[in-house]
Formats: C-alpha cells, sequence, structure tokens
C-alpha cells in the first residue's frame, strides 16, 4: 500500500493535461500511426491532418462515404487518467492550492459509424467525484475536397470547440483567460465551456469551414434555483487553414439571450453577445499565436428590481504567444501574455497574466504526455493581491 502511494505521488509530481477531450489512442491504431499524425508539436493541439480528420466526423476526408470497419472494437476504446500537483500562491494571503490530485479519469468510445456518420461518447470522472457525460452525433456528406454535415449532442460544440489556431486547446495545460473566465462582469458565458445544441457545417476546399450552431448555452449555475442561463443562443463560425502545417485564422460571433439575472423578474431575458478572432502561424519549428474576444451584454438592470436604469458593459480579452519545439527530444517550450477586463467602463477591473511552460511526449506513440506550467496574475485593484501558481501534469492514455 505504501509503494502504491510513492508511486502514485511521483507520477503526480511529474503531472499532464487540460480537462477537455484530447486526442485518443484508438485512433492512433486504428491508422498504425503515432499521435504526432494528428498532434502538433504535442496533444493536444491539432495540426492540419488533425483538424479535417474532426471536421469530417472523425475519418480522413478521403474516407467519406465509405463503410467504416466496426470489427475491431480496439479502434474505438481509449481511456485517460491524469494525474497532478498544483501550487497557487496569493501575496500576503493563504495558499489556493497545493497538493498532488487525480484531476481526471476518462473512458472514451469514438469513431466512424457506417459510411457517413460519427459518434463520440466520453465518460469523465472528476475530482469532486462527480461524473460527466459527454456526447454527440455527427454525420457527412460529399467528398473530400467539398462535404458538409451536422453535429447534435453535448460538449465541444461552442465555437471554441477545437479547430485553426488552437482555440481551445493549448499547448500545455490552461487555455486563455478569454476563453476560460467570463469576459463580462454581468453575464458569466465561458466560451470554452461544453455546450448543448446542434450544428450545420460546409467545409470548401478541404481549408474552410463555416458552421451555424443552435445551442442551449448554460451558463453560471445551470440547473440551480435561481440561476442564470441562456437558451438558443446563436453561434457563427468561420475557419481558413493557411498552409499544410495547419496555420490560420478564425473568426466568430456569439448572440445569446440569458434569463435569471433579475431577481424580482426571473424569466425576463437579457441579450448579450460575443465576437472574436484568432490565429496563428507555424514557421518550421517555431509558432506564433493570438487571438481577441469583445463582449456587450445589453441593458442590463443596474439593481435587483425593475427599475427602467440598466446599463450594457463590455468586456474585452487579448493574448499572443509564442513557442519552439526542439528537434531532438520533441520538447516544446513556450511563453504566453493574456489580458482581460471584463468591464470596460470601470477604472481598476482588468487584469493581466504571464505564463511560461514546457510540454513532453513521452514514448513511442506518444501516449505519456508531461507538461509544466508557471503563471502570474497581476491585478489593477490595488485590493487584489497578486497571484503566482505552479501547475505538471502527467497524463497516461491506452
Amino acid at each position: 500500500m505504501r509503494c502504491s502511494r510513492i508511486l502514485l505521488s511521483l507520477l503526480a509530481l511529474l503531472a499532464a493535461t487540460p480537462q477537455t477531450a484530447w486526442g485518443l489512442p484508438a485512433w492512433a491504431r486504428r491508422y498504425n500511426m503515432n499521435c504526432s499524425g494528428c498532434h502538433t508539436p504535442a496533444v493536444p493541439r491539432l495540426n492540419s491532418v488533425g483538424i479535417t480528420f474532426k471536421w469530417a466526423g472523425y475519418r480522413m476526408p478521403d474516407e467519406i462515404g465509405e463503410e467504416a470497419d466496426l470489427r475491431r472494437i480496439e479502434n474505438y476504446l481509449a481511456a485517460r487518467i491524469v494525474a497532478a500537483y498544483d501550487k497557487i500562491r496569493v501575496r500576503d494571503g493563504e495558499d489556493e492550492a497545493d497538493g498532488f490530485s487525480i484531476p481526471s479519469a476518462s473512458f472514451f468510445a469514438a469513431g466512424p459509424i457506417g459510411k457517413r456518420f460519427g459518434a463520440y461518447l466520453e465518460f469523465d470522472r472528476e475530482q469532486e467525484g462527480t461524473v460527466d457525460l459527454i456526447g454527440s452525433l455527427s454525420g457527412v456528406w460529399g467528398r473530400a475536397a467539398r462535404y458538409g454535415g451536422f453535429r447534435v449532442g453535448q460538449g465541444h460544440l461552442l465555437f471554441a470547440g477545437g479547430g485553426v489556431a488552437g482555440f481551445d486547446r493549448p499547448t500545455a495545460i490552461s487555455t486563455p483567460l478569454a476563453y476560460d473566465e467570463s469576459l463580462t462582469s454581468t453575464i458569466p458565458l465561458r466560451l470554452a465551456g461544453d455546450q448543448v445544441g446542434v450544428e450545420a457545417f460546409a467545409v470548401m476546399g478541404g481549408r474552410v469551414r463555416s458552421s451555424v450552431q443552435l445551442l442551449n448555452g448554460l451558463v453560471l449555475g445551470a440547473g440551480e434555483e435561481g440561476a442564470a442561463v441562456s437558451k438558443r443562443d446563436i453561434a457563427l463560425t468561420n475557419q481558413v487553414m493557411w498552409d499544410d502545417e495547419g496555420s490560420g485564422l478564425g473568426i466568430a460571433a456569439y448572440l445569446g439571450n440569458a434569463t435569471g439575472l433579475i431577481p424580482a423578474d426571473p424569466t425576463r431575458g437579457k441579450r448579450f453577445y460575443r465576437v472574436s478572432a484568432t490565429a496563428n502561424k507555424i514557421l518550421d519549428r517555431f509558432e506564433v499565436m493570438g487571438g481577441y474576444v469583445f463582449g456587450k451584454d445589453l441593458d442590463v438592470p443596474t439593481g435587483d428590481t425593475l427599475s427602467p436604469a440598466v446599463q450594457s458593459p463590455a468586456g474585452a480579452s487579448y493574448w499572443v504567444q509564442g513557442q519552439y519545439t526542439a528537434a531532438q527530444q520533441a520538447l516544446t517550450v513556450f511563453g504566453r501574455y493574456e489580458f482581460l477586463d471584463p468591464d470596460r467602463d470601470a477604472a481598476s477591473a482588468s487584469r493581466t497574466r504571464t505564463v511560461v511552460g514546457a510540454v513532453l511526449p513521452i514514448n513511442l506513440p506518444e501516449y505519456f504526455r508531461w507538461s509544466v506550467e508557471v503563471f502570474r496574475d497581476s491585478f489593477a485593484a490595488s485590493v487584489s493581491p497578486q497571484r503566482t501558481g505552479l501547475s505538471t501534469r502527467l497524463q497516461v492514455a491506452f
């Protein structure tokens, strides 16, 4: 028992991955290839092959219309466990975190079905002991150069759901503040959160993907009494790949209507929108990337009553990142600078974050992944103390 605890601690000390459905070893087995065939510089970042594989419904685009072989079940099933160590220190205050954990253990069943359909199912047991279920069904019609289809289900449907420029798939651990936290101070929508809805999409020339999504935008406290939720939101996206490496541009707009924000009238809706652009360019072993998101909440009441006094707060966030991948070890080092201002009308609401880190695939076919990040948060408000943190992860997928 003692030996097993020591082994677990050592694994956690090395620790590894963001808590989103990344690449599946089952697909590597299916095509007899390493994970790097779809992920560069390391899982979960997608290269051009990985992007088009996802666009085509978990098959290669030239396989659209071909009957999928369901007899090899090992090509559809996979599992993953994540061990972690996190330490977050607040200046002149108590530590927010300091310890080992197993933040995620997941089971996956995913892949193509028949000639035109695909499915994705994930059971994820999180650190709190809860079990999350993510699932979707997709259909694709057309040929490799021009095709379209649909997706319906929960998870990775929002416009930050994976694609060009590393939108929601960070190189190492953390997702940029622009997508991982609420962009404005009044409507708490996380752009990188899992959504429930349906999507219609079209891919032209194998490099341009446009989509329309109808979503039940679940926001803060969804399912709880008095919670803020949004219904029948609309998201529009357009992604363009510039080159064979997967460099590209993504633009998106999200239009929503949230309820539950006015205690005296909980069914009254408040409109809001978010617009974003993200881009990256890969030059041999170097990569630069960045993104910008702007959001506005329209006619939000200033009090808890049905007062006619309203405000329309706006928020914005941007980030820039540079990274380099070594030739021999496949070790990638990176640095990122982020800015988030959830209320542009307030004098001291902004926040900056600096992140440096590294990620290293271990062993072939790269089913182990080690990553580490160090960050520092600085707040414009003098009452908010500076935060610093260290996170490290070890992901094992099989």
